[in-house]
């Protein structure tokens, strides 16, 4: 066992119950205090307890993930002496315990030892004793199965036709070396799994999954990585399987690139189903414009306040579908716009709050080598302009092969992306963009230059990209007619 944690869980715990008596007392509990000469048989049951469960917090992530490390350290605390097996075994939901199975494990001796405890499995190859854990399919709790072949896979559907009632949380990957698609059947865990709370599928196709999802009434996360096109669940039927989730606080739909060309194509499903998602906090998407435009019309989302949202090709959606929907998202006072040789990375955050807002929104190109457009980046922020307006700090980063894939550096229509600015301090560039946004600040009228990022104060510059002779006119042209406003512009170099 992992004796320096368990000495490190008895230190902090005698620090605490140390304090508690100084406190009693009306003594200085910071004060030095040296620990009672006694041994750890003297402690009674309940600190000993309370050890052991500093023992599975420190070994844990998290409450109710994987109990790998942890079964390992309670297997050997219980062998200790007969009064810890007693101890631990006292509590056997307090302290999470579980028998934990791999691929290394000699399952069927593990279920011949221990007490009847719930059943974490851990898999790649489903060999014949992680199938005889899955026999025991009433203790059954958290699986994570990453099937090595197409036969493993099909050996596990067939084993997993029939209801798993303890399943807490599944994790199901698909390896994209198959010589097909993965395909989950509709009598997959008979159709049911009421309790269960985190489901995430990774380029496996299930094609029902909302029928599964409408017995799913305690689920808070669901993620939806690489959905190949045999997979495809339409915005109407996903929206009636996502109806009964009103716990559910973290969404993710995560669409294969490489197939979206078909799924495109589809026509929208009419008339609209609402689900409502009372308590959903996180949402990230990646996909076409058109399938989110469809979902986002029937779902409500009043506490996001995590938004990611990746888009294959350059938008037409409306992203004040999104905004309208959302009491929590925002306000934001820092952005940054970040250029790629294909996309655009737009971030948004919030720097106070106990739970802070965060948006980021990423924008592809429609085909290798196709050059962004920037009204695509305007049309997003024209649209965003609610949530921009109280941003304080703008940064705008490119990459070295940014300038190849944009339309004109000098475009205008940068002048109505810092329209969304309004309350901008400070600004940021680098890189390319650093020269084009100068040389068009710099070209502007005296009356023009003041109203663009009308509370601008502060412009860094990168140091590295700074070229003499052709930036620095049109900067010091920029300055002087900012001088005699109400918020002249100071500049400096920013790394």
């Amino acid at each position: 066992m992992e004796w320096s944690l368990l000495s490190g869980c008895i230190r902090k715990k005698w620090n605490v119950l140390r304090k508690g008596v100084s406190n009693a007392a009306g003594r200085n509990p910071d004060a030095e205090i040296s620990p009672p000469r006694v041994t750890i048989k003297s402690l009674p049951d309940e600190i000993l307890l309370e050890i052991f469960n500093f023992c599975r917090v420190a070994s844990m992530k998290a409450p109710h993930l994987w109990s790998g490390r942890w079964a390992n350290t309670w297997h050997q605390l219980v062998h200790v002496c007969q009064r810890w097996r007693y101890v631990v075994f006292s509590s056997p939901l307090g302290l999470y315990l579980r028998l934990y199975c791999t691929d290394r494990t000699s399952v069927r001796n593990m279920l011949n030892v221990w007490p009847p405890f719930p059943i974490d499995i851990i898999s790649h190859h489903l060999e014949d004793n992680i199938m005889a854990a899955l026999e025991h399919r009433d203790r059954v709790c958290n699986l994570g199965l990453y099937p090595s072949s197409y036969s493993n896979f099909e050996r596990l559907v067939t084993v997993m036709r029939d209801p798993l009632p303890a399943l807490l949380q599944l994790r199901l990957v698909g390896r994209g070396a198959f010589d097909r698609v993965p395909v989950l059947p509709v009598t997959f865990l008979g159709g049911s799994a009421p309790n269960l709370l985190s489901l995430t599928l990774d380029n496996v196709a299930f094609p029902t999954l909302p029928q599964l999802l409408l017995s799913c009434k305690d689920l808070s996360e669901l993620c939806l990585h690489n959905i190949p096109y045999l997979g495809y669940i339409s915005p109407e039927a996903l929206a009636i399987g996502l109806s009964s989730l009103t716990r559910l606080t973290s969404l993710m739909i995560e669409f294969k690139k490489e197939e979206t060309g078909t799924i495109r194509d589809l026509p929208k499903s009419l008339p609209l189903t609402h689900a409502h998602l009372p308590a959903l906090t996180t949402f990230h998407f990646r996909g076409l414009n058109e399938y989110l435009e469809d979902l986002v019309a029937r779902i409500d989302t009043p506490q996001i306040k995590i938004l990611f949202i990746k888009f294959f090709l350059q938008p037409v959606f409306d992203i004040r579908q999104f905004i309208s929907h959302s009491q929590s998202l925002g306000p934001f006072d820092r952005a940054k716009v970040e250029f790629d040789h294909s996309t655009v990375l737009i971030q948004l955050a919030q720097s106070e709050g106990a739970a802070p807002s965060i948006m980021e929104l990423e924008i592809g190109q429609h085909a290798p080598g196709q050059r962004l457009r920037l009204s695509s980046l305007v049309q997003i922020c024209t649209q965003s302009s609610s949530l921009l307006s109280s941003v304080t700090e703008l940064n705008i980063i490119d990459s070295p092969s940014f300038s190849a894939f944009i339309d004109r550096m000098n475009n205008p229509q940068w002048l109505v992306l810092f329209d969304s600015f309004t309350a901008a301090r400070t600004l940021r560039l680098s890189g390319e963009i650093q020269w084009s946004i100068i040389y068009l600040l710099g070209g502007l009228t005296r009356e023009s230059a003041t109203k663009v990022l009308p509370k601008l104060q502060n412009l860094y510059l990168r140091k590295m990209d700074w070229r003499d002779q052709l930036e620095e006119p049109f900067l010091e042209k920029f300055i002087a007619a900012r001088q005699h406003s109400d918020h002249p512009v100071t500049w400096g170099f920013d790394g």
